[in-house]
């Protein structure tokens, strides 16, 4: 954990107005988070910060890409990640984080770690499925794969005969015959 504390940022001490803070992202940023579902990565993030007397304003740009497998071929994919977003710091008694957006700090800190917030980040920005874009040859479904994987369907199907089916599976074959 020694590692994610070069992603403090000291407020303290700095004049109000607008500051910019650059950060790094790698695979061992997220070796660092606990169960962590990214594994490799890089990435560029950009905090910029406005400092007001009573509150800051932490503007996040993060950009990079994320090492996985394709979830149709199980082929390695690079998926592109991006994201955009605002987290308000106010200061009360106690930590707190009412909503998204929102964290409140106790009057005495006078830095934020910022790494549970980019991983966080990075998580929700990336997609439901990693697929190949199949656009051009480079970046397309491993065909050997797919053609495995339909014939172990077919085979599937073909050991299920209309006599083993319980009749109240019937009307979800056909939903599934009907794509």
């Amino acid at each position: 954990m020694a590692k994610l504390n070069e992603y403090n940022l000291v407020f303290k001490g700095l004049k109000e107005g607008r500051h910019l803070f650059n950060y790094s992202v790698d695979s061992s940023f997220f070796k660092e988070i606990n169960d962590s579902v990214v594994e490799n990565g890089d990435f560029k993030v950009e905090v910029t910060l406005l400092k007001k007397s009573q509150m800051l304003q932490l503007d996040f740009s993060i950009e990079g890409k994320v090492n996985s497998i394709c979830d149709n071929c199980l082929a390695a994919l690079t998926v592109p990640v991006s994201f955009e977003g605002t987290i308000y710091v106010k200061f009360g008694a106690i930590y707190d984080e009412p909503s998204e957006e929102i964290i409140i700090l106790p009057h005495e800190e006078h830095e934020i770690n910022l790494a549970q917030l980019i991983y966080e980040f990075i998580v929700v920005s990336l997609p439901l499925r990693s697929v190949h874009s199949n656009e051009t040859d480079d970046d397309s479904c491993d065909d050997e794969m797919i053609d495995r994987l339909n014939q172990q369907n077919h085979h599937e199907e073909e050991a299920i005969s209309e006599d083993d089916i319980d009749p109240r599976w019937e009307a979800l074959r056909k939903l599934k015959n009907n794509k």
